[in-house]
């Protein structure tokens, strides 16, 4: 399991607060933000619950929408394969339409719950890769 460094967890810790002082609205961010936002909202939540259940409580339908995308171009396929198939777990039929069609709470089976908490723990092992190739990416773009 890779291990983030201090200095890539301080780089994608300060984008994350920049976006957020942006109320999480994506469309008020640029790219760089929107990316890191996208993706460590994802981690932060689904680490938190220690399940994709806590993160698919608070992502926005929009941000459901994105974040396959922005891992994918990332090149973190591994993470977005296992996100994908947690959406899939979660949202059977497909991720609702708006955010206004999200039941509140969601709810889901016990084999569903069983399903993402198991996807949660390959995610996991992910996390220190992550941070670095978020951190790489940021320091990239500001170049």
């Amino acid at each position: 399991m890779e291990q983030s460094t201090q200095e890539n967890e301080a780089i994608v810790s300060r984008v994350y607060e920049e976006a957020l002082g942006l109320d999480g609205d994506l469309a008020r961010m640029n790219e760089v933000q929107r990316v890191v936002y996208l993706v460590e909202h994802l981690m932060q939540e689904v680490n938190s619950g220690a399940s994709f259940e806590q993160y698919f409580r608070w992502a926005s339908i929009d941000e459901l929408g994105q974040i396959l995308p922005a891992l994918r171009r990332l090149g973190l396929d591994s993470a977005a394969a296992i996100v994908e198939s947690a959406m899939h777990s979660a949202f059977p039929d497909g991720i609702p339409g708006s955010d206004e069609e999200m039941p509140d709470p969601p709810a889901w089976s016990g084999d569903q719950e069983v399903e993402l908490a198991r996807l949660f723990g390959e995610f996991e092992e992910l996390n220190g890769h992550v941070t670095n190739v978020l951190g790489r990416f940021v320091s990239r773009s500001a170049a």
